[in-house]
């Protein structure tokens, strides 16, 4: 079993950082190359073409559909578009290190939160001083010139907030209702992306006075960019729920983070990006703290899994 759950996590690893790494060049390229500049219409679509592939799978069979109650759909649903709409104001009203310093605040608001809330123990000494190494190089790596102003600082912390809930409730609804990752997915992805369909052109409009349906020059190769997005979506819908629901809401976040460092690392290695003593050393000192987070977790969990064999022999004897 401990094998088994070691090859699911790290397939889905494997896959949240290729799929999201790739999505985000793409979006970027779709942005920059050719001036779409819609991500909430964009991101209704990929939420309604998540639910549509989705949906043809569990016709095919390769999982069965349960339904999640409409009440807990719903608050799931509102509670996570709310999300990207801080992360979209509190990117657009903060300079990069500010919102890039929110991200690291996920990690240890999330612990706060659910020791506070929902009753949870807080991390053992060693994987929080994990935590703690993981973030200052992140911090170190990413993190230069922060500005604040009271309104995006407020943007920056709600959104903060708002995605620790997320992670949270992703975590706990699964295990709640007895869901898989794809029966959530395919439970909310309808009613979000239907929520963002209607949000999305109003949101667009008033940031940039435009909406992709009525001003935009569409071509050939802006569809083909813009499928191949909602295409990855798809996958990092996917592996997104699916790590939420097998390891942690903190995890997760480390996860994200891992995906951070290698981006980095990458473009170091690559294509020779500049980087100064600072931010070589962040980079080093969060993959130390990655490791040392994956060894200790993986150490509890050995631990748990035979203290459960143990009581299961004793109870059979």
């Amino acid at each position: 079993e401990v094998a088994r759950y070691r090859l699911e996590v790290g397939v889905g690893m494997l896959t949240s950082i290729t799929t999201g790494v790739s999505l985000v060049l793409l979006n970027k390229a779709l942005f920059a190359t050719y001036d779409f500049h819609y991500p909430v219409t964009l991101t209704g679509w990929h939420l309604v073409f998540t639910a549509a592939t989705l949906f043809a799978a569990c016709r095919l069979g390769f999982f069965e559909h349960k339904r999640m109650p409409l009440r807990a759909n719903l608050f799931f649903s509102l509670l996570d578009s709310i999300t990207m709409g801080f992360q979209n104001l509190s990117l657009g009203h903060n300079s990069v290190s500010f919102y890039q310093m929110c991200k690291l605040l996920v990690a240890p608001c999330t612990v706060l939160i659910q020791r506070l809330i929902f009753g949870e123990r807080m991390p053992s000494p060693a994987v929080s001083l994990s935590l703690c190494i993981l973030l200052a190089g992140i911090g170190a790596a990413t993190v230069t010139d922060v500005q604040l102003n009271p309104l995006g600082t407020f943007f920056g912390m709600m959104s903060t907030a708002m995605v620790c809930m997320v992670g949270i409730y992703t975590n706990q609804m699964q295990k709640q209702h007895e869901l898989s990752s794809f029966q959530m997915l395919l439970n909310v992805a309808p009613v979000e992306g239907l929520m963002l369909l209607v949000i999305g052109p109003v949101w667009d409009y008033w940031i940039h006075r435009q909406t992709a349906y009525t001003d935009f020059e569409w071509s050939h190769p802006v569809f083909n960019a813009v499928v191949g997005t909602c295409a990855l979506a798809v996958a990092v819908n996917a592996a997104t729920f699916f790590l939420l629901g097998k390891t942690s809401p903190v995890s997760y976040q480390v996860i994200g983070h891992l995906k951070t460092v290698l981006v980095l690392g990458g473009g170091f290695v690559l294509f020779d990006t500049n980087a100064n003593a600072g931010t070589m050393l962040g980079v080093g000192l969060a993959f130390i703290g990655v490791l040392l987070y994956a060894f200790l977790k993986d150490r509890e969990m050995r631990k748990a899994f035979q203290q459960l064999t143990t009581q299961l022999a004793e109870v059979n004897k």
